[in-house]
Order: C-alpha cells, then structure tokens, then sequence
C-alpha cells in the first residue's frame, strides 16, 4: 500500500500568486486598500457594506496607494466575508484591466504615467 504524503499548505494552494504590496480597489462609492491581491482576485480588510459570498459586483477603479486611481470596469464574485475582511475574485478580466493590473504589479510608473495622461486628454 502507497504511503500518503500531503504536500504544501493553504497558502500555495492558490491559483494566483499574490502580492502583499497594497493597491486602491474601487467599488461602491468607496475605496480600499488592499491585504493582498494578484491577477485572480484580491482581499481588503475594512469592508462595512452588505456583500457576502457568492455575491457579484463590480470594481470600477485600481490604482496605487500613493497615486492615482484609474477607471476600469471588472466583474467580481465575493469567495469570503469573514468580519470585516472580504476575499473577491475576478470573474473575467479585459485586456486593459489585465495591462493595468500587471502594471500595478510590476510597479511600472512609466506605464501608469501614460494611462495617466491619455485620460487626462
């Protein structure tokens, strides 16, 4: 008989790595910042609305911390609501979000400096 070995944690089981550097996640009048997040989803920590699991909505801005938030529109699905702090993962992401997203990630202020001023124009 083979012996069973279990294999990581819950903290690699993701799909998505995640990142620990905060963003500003746009939705519902509000804006948070970030626990962590990647291309999959993201978790923030002073959520007080009425969203709870399975529930959909929608982002309708990303940006930095210390910098501009820019519009873009991505469909989300609640995974957790545990207190105050909501887990949510995107259910599809356009390319433009996808762009915006990596430039985030990457911390590529020549990327987002050009966003900038083509929404300025």
């Amino acid at each position: 008989m083979a012996k069973m070995t279990i294999v990581g944690g819950a903290d690699y089981n993701r799909k998505d790595n995640r990142t620990e550097i905060p963003i500003i996640v746009a939705f519902g009048d509000k804006q948070y910042q970030t626990l962590d997040w990647g291309m999959g989803g993201f978790r923030i920590g002073d959520y007080e609305g009425e969203l709870k699991p399975d529930d959909e909505f929608t982002v309708d801005g990303l940006g930095m911390v210390d910098g501009d938030v820019f519009g873009v529109r991505i469909d989300c699905r609640v995974a957790r609501r545990l207190g105050q702090q909501l887990g949510a993962g995107f259910i599809e992401l356009s390319s433009d979000a996808y762009d915006l997203l990596e430039a985030l990630m990457m911390r590529r202020k020549k990327f987002l400096e050009k966003l900038k001023m083509r929404s300025r124009s």
